[in-house]
């Protein structure tokens, strides 16, 4: 009874991302492509110097050529503080890291010699070793790079742009060159005004390596949206995923913001923010849609009826749809998109017996999930009147089933899931069942209580108690990855999702149409 569990519960960190070499191509279904807006806000070739924002300034000429560089440096953590930065989700740092004199790479005897970059708070976007080793390939003085330490193990100046170019002499005495440059890029969450980043060779058993950087360069850019929102029952909070990596970006309600108990629907406004049903307050609460500050009690408890909102949907009028399940009036109350004022009771009867989630059909007309009805009905969109499928009484649309929660996509085709814990496929128009989209427990599901198509067109489910979302194909229904796994950034007991809009509002539930 998953369903009555999420009705009746009480009451911005950064990820690294990881470097160029060690990405694989993903599926072409997986994929989301989002438009950035890219903007560079640092970018120094130490010509004429460094400046304040390093933490340390020494510039040196190489012994070829006379390129100027930020360094030597051995045993030392240099830092780079940029501050006053526009309005951003992700940044990209690129440079060119100078691997200078006898690098041996993962040996433990006289090494191991690793080069760490890192985040102001912990966040290391590459850990490795490195060797200027170029004899034939010997173990000992192997590098981790371009894996982590102490994972990878390749021969030496694996990955380098140049070998030997910038005049640096061999000290090793078993055949290496002295200097190899390689080209690095990291891309990672982070929204703040101020951005310090950490470059560091750590401690070691020999310490006659070098080290020294150049063309380091700093972008930011707003993403065009499309994570993740996961709500909370058991803390009442809205956690935020990388929509396309799934990994924790950080809360983005924090509990019992703006006085939230127990959240169950959550869905975009056309004004671009964010609304979500408090059930145990009996109210609907607006959140600032970018940053999830609270703004307002969009709509008041007992307004218009309203005794425990559950599913949350704004139609193709603008208005705002409110499903008022247990203890309230039995019906779907309507208000207004832009106030919040009460309009009227747009659908009752028709065999409604606690409505839950909503989504609207491609002819605009209303489907709602009746709880304990056991059915999912329809309701004209126009005027709220029962509009049963054909052969059928009331309103019902689809007869006889346990479901939980529902979808429409972009193939105009119903998708249901059902206190089996799977996924069936109904016919827009007819409401005649099609298939099994996703079979029972596919992936590991076990208390499914929500699902919604994402921005890579993908079918999403959240699995309840162990706070996952999985993924499904939207071609075939098959199980693709487990996107959000359990217990990710302190998640549990999660009851829905929606996705931040990336191109344009869609209502919750509906799948993206082609661009």
């Amino acid at each position: 009874m998953a369903w009555l569990c999420a009705g009746c519960q009480g009451g911005t960190e950064e990820q690294a991302g990881s470097t160029a070499p060690l990405e694989e191509a993903a599926p072409a279904e997986v994929t989301a492509a989002n438009e950035q807006d890219s903007q560079e806000v640092y970018d120094e070739n130490f010509g004429r110097g460094a400046g304040p924002e390093w933490s340390h300034r020494t510039v040196s000429r190489t012994p070829k050529a006379g390129r100027q560089f930020l360094g030597p440096f051995s045993q030392q953590e240099v830092t780079l503080s940029l501050e006053d930065l526009p309005a951003h989700d992700e940044v990209t740092v690129s440079l060119d890291l100078f691997v200078l004199k006898s690098w041996d790479g993962s040996d433990a005897t006289k090494g191991p010699d690793r080069w760490v970059a890192s985040v102001d708070g912990g966040r290391v976007l590459l850990d490795a070793t490195f060797s200027n080793d170029k004899a034939p390939y010997d173990s000992r003085y192997s590098q981790s790079y371009p894996g982590p330490y102490p994972g990878g193990s390749h021969p030496g100046l694996t990955g380098a742009e140049s070998k030997g170019t910038l005049g640096y002499r061999d000290e090793s005495g078993y055949g290496s060159v002295g200097d190899s440059i390689y080209r690095l890029s990291f891309t990672f969450r982070h929204s703040g005004g101020t951005l310090t980043l950490r470059f560091a060779d750590p401690s070691r058993a020999e310490a006659n390596e070098q080290w020294g950087l150049d063309s380091v360069s700093v972008e930011v850019r707003k993403k065009d949206g499309g994570d993740l929102l996961v709500t909370q029952g058991l803390n009442a909070s809205v956690l935020r995923y990388d929509g396309d990596t799934g990994e924790f970006v950080g809360v983005f309600i924090p509990p019992g913001s703006g006085g939230l108990l127990n959240p169950q629907e959550l869905t975009y406004g056309p004004d671009g923010n964010l609304y979500i049903a408090s059930f145990d307050s009996g109210n609907v609460l607006r959140y600032d849609g970018r940053t999830g500050a609270f703004i307002d009690v969009f709509v008041p408890a007992g307004s218009g009826g309203l005794g425990a909102p559950g599913g949350l949907i704004f139609g193709p009028d603008g208005n705002l749809y409110v499903a008022d399940s247990f203890f309230g009036t039995n019906s779907v109350l309507r208000y207004d998109g832009e106030t919040g004022a009460f309009i009227d009771i747009f659908a009752t009867g028709g065999g409604l017996l606690v409505p839950q989630r909503m989504a609207f059909d491609k002819q605009g007309n209303l489907l709602v999930v009746s709880i304990s009805g056991n059915d999912v009905l329809r309701y004209d969109g126009d005027t709220g009147a029962p509009f049963p499928a054909p052969g059928q009484p009331g309103a019902v649309f689809v007869p006889d089933l346990e479901a939980v929660t529902v979808a429409v996509g972009r193939d105009g085709k119903v998708y249901v899931g059902t206190r089996d814990d799977d996924v069936r496929r109904y016919d827009g128009r007819t409401g005649a069942f099609i298939d099994v989209f996703v079979e029972p427990g596919s992936g590991g599901v076990a208390d499914a209580l929500d699902l919604e198509f994402g921005p890579d067109g993908n079918l999403y489910q959240v699995d309840f108690l162990p706070g996952s979302v999985l993924r499904y194909s939207r071609r075939t229904g098959g199980f693709i990855d487990t996107f959000v796994p359990p217990g990710s950034g302190g998640g549990g007991f999660s009851a829905t999702l929606t996705f931040m809009p990336s191109k344009r509002n869609r209502p919750h539930g509906v799948e993206p149409t082609s661009e």
